[in-house]
């Protein structure tokens, strides 16, 4: 996708969208749309940027429009401007260097956040953009120095026997919830790891550090140099502000500017050292007999289990609790006895889901389940059979 392309008033889509959202973006947002970026864009060859991007060279206009992930509600359509692209790469360096004889494999797809922001770190900074599908063993990994990986994909790659590459110098794990098993998993196969949290509105990363053995799965690290990050009191939730945030948001047609500080509805705390931990979507957060339950505190329960690839907690309604959390898990091998059994070591009664399912097919293959997709299967009446 080139950005250099841009002009005022045309908008680089960086999604797969339908027939209907594309008619909706250009007539309702008053855009053309100038770019796609699709699977079919991934391919084996290695490509290298030709020059570093000067975004004084672009009209204040240029900029893309991009949906969120969609994975806890609704995605929804967000404008960044060129500058906060550009402020993002330059401000990410900071916490992983990228560079001139580096190479970033395209492991997350372009069409959301962070997988575009790949390709404009390499815009921005220089080096290599390696194109290729999910990396699914360490050789996928030859050569690499940089990759960024959700859980799942972390998971799936320590499957692999093969030592990882030792030309790795940064992977970015994000994307979600994961737990200190994971995390601890793959630092003591000498895997370069480092967390990070972010969303679309902030041009992907906020916060970003590297892990040590032992450090507690919530955390995301310091928050990246020029970005402030604030705790609200009352709801815990994060705040943040800062040159990479995002123009605003459009909405059946309409745009709407972002507040700064903007309100991320993730509730989180700071450490002792100043870095961020995120607790959990306020949005999934749900009440049972009184006490809040964050699913991501169960996910990362359920996913530090031996054998488990992937999980997603929702919150259903309960007679007498209010709420009640069930789970999908992708394991080859527990049982809905043996992850009961094993949860009651590690969490309170109240946070044991009453009943596991597996995890469908489709959500299995996706590179994280998908809690608004799930929770609109069990509200529609669909049955699933317990493990």
């Amino acid at each position: 996708m080139s950005l250099g392309a841009l002009q005022t008033q045309e908008v680089a889509v960086g999604t797969d969208p339908t027939e209907q959202l594309i008619s909706a973006w250009e007539a309702g947002a008053r855009v053309r749309l100038v770019a796609t970026t699709t699977a079919a864009a991934y391919a084996p060859p290695r490509i290298t940027t030709p020059r570093a991007l000067d975004s004084r060279a672009f009209p204040k206009s240029a900029g893309v429009l991009i949906t969120t992930s969609g994975s806890s509600g609704q995605p929804r359509l967000i404008d960044l401007s060129l500058d906060a692209l550009v402020a993002s790469a330059t401000l990410g360096a900071r916490a992983i260097p990228f560079g001139a004889g580096d190479v970033w494999q395209s492991s997350l797809a372009p069409a959301h956040i962070g997988g575009l922001m790949i390709f404009v770190r390499a815009m921005v900074l220089g080096g290599s953009v390696k194109l290729a599908p999910s990396p699914r063993q360490w050789s996928d990994l030859a050569g690499v120095t940089h990759v960024s990986l959700v859980a799942t994909q972390l998971a799936r790659l320590l499957e692999d026997p093969a030592e990882p590459p030792t030309s790795l110098k940064a992977v970015m794990l994000g994307g979600g919830p994961s737990s200190m098993a994971l995390r601890d998993a793959a630092l003591n196969r000498g895997v370069p790891l480092y967390s990070t949290y972010g969303l679309t509105e902030t041009s992907s990363q906020v916060a970003t550090g590297a892990l040590a053995l032992g450090d507690e799965a919530t955390l995301a690290g310091p928050p990246l140099p020029g970005m402030s990050i604030t705790i609200d009191p009352s709801t815990r939730e994060i705040l943040v502000a800062g040159p990479t945030l995002g123009r605003g948001e459009i909405i059946d047609g309409v745009g709407f500017a972002l507040t700064s500080p903007f309100p991320t509805r993730d509730a989180g705390f700071f450490d002792a050292r100043g870095r961020l931990h995120i607790d959990g979507r306020l949005d999934a957060m749900f009440i049972s007999g009184g006490r809040n339950i964050h699913p991501e505190t169960i996910e990362r329960a359920i996913a530090a289990l031996d054998g488990v690839r992937a999980v997603c907690v929702l919150g259903v309604a309960d007679e007498k609790w209010g709420m009640r959390p069930i789970a999908f898990v992708d394991s080859a091998s527990a049982t809905s006895a043996s992850l009961r059994s094993a949860l009651r070591s590690t969490l309170e009664p109240y946070f044991v889901p009453d009943a596991f399912f597996p995890m469908p097919v489709e959500e299995s293959l996706a590179m994280k389940p998908s809690r608004a997709r799930l929770t609109a299967r069990v509200a529609s009446g669909e049955q699933f059979a317990h493990l």
